[in-house]
């Protein structure tokens, strides 16, 4: 982890386990201030570290997004890093078998969630003298999985 990062404010998206969890303890234990977003309606894990913030978001939903941003500036009072760290794996099947709602909502969660965190982190970014866009991504985008078209298209 790069050590100067103590004072800087970062949002996590999907921060309540898995990775996400595991980079606002990373954040936190440097020194950031952090506050994460996730779609579940408890807070998390992350909640009983001391400093940080969550609020509850779905990153594929425009409106949820606009209030995160809202909060996130109303509690940091700005943002040096965004962590677009939401995904899903989506559905399992051959390509004549998914659901075309499956294949949407695993694109809106995984493209058009950065998309909207990001259009909406831009303007506090800018704002900043240390602003960093982190976005996580797959092998399977670039190596394909069986099975897993929506995901590895995503």
């Amino acid at each position: 982890m790069v050590s100067d990062i103590a004072g800087l404010r970062v949002l996590v998206t999907a921060g309540a386990s898995g990775i996400g969890l595991e980079m606002v303890r990373a954040f936190q234990a440097g020194g950031a201030r952090v506050h994460y977003c996730d779609i579940s309606d408890g807070e998390g894990a992350g909640a009983d570290l001391d400093g940080v913030t969550a609020s509850r978001a779905d990153v594929s939903d425009r409106g949820d997004v606009a209030r995160l941003f809202a909060e996130v500036e109303k509690t940091l009072g700005g943002l040096d890093v965004l962590v677009n760290n939401a995904g899903i794996a989506g559905p399992t099947g051959r390509v004549e078998d998914i659901d075309p709602a499956e294949w949407d909502q695993t694109l809106n969660v995984n493209i058009t969630g950065q998309f909207n965190c990001t259009r909406l982190a831009v303007p506090l970014l800018k704002r900043s003298s240390n602003a960093s866009i982190v976005n996580l991504a797959s092998l399977a985008g670039r190596l394909g999985f069986s099975m897993r078209t929506p995901y590895a298209a995503s």
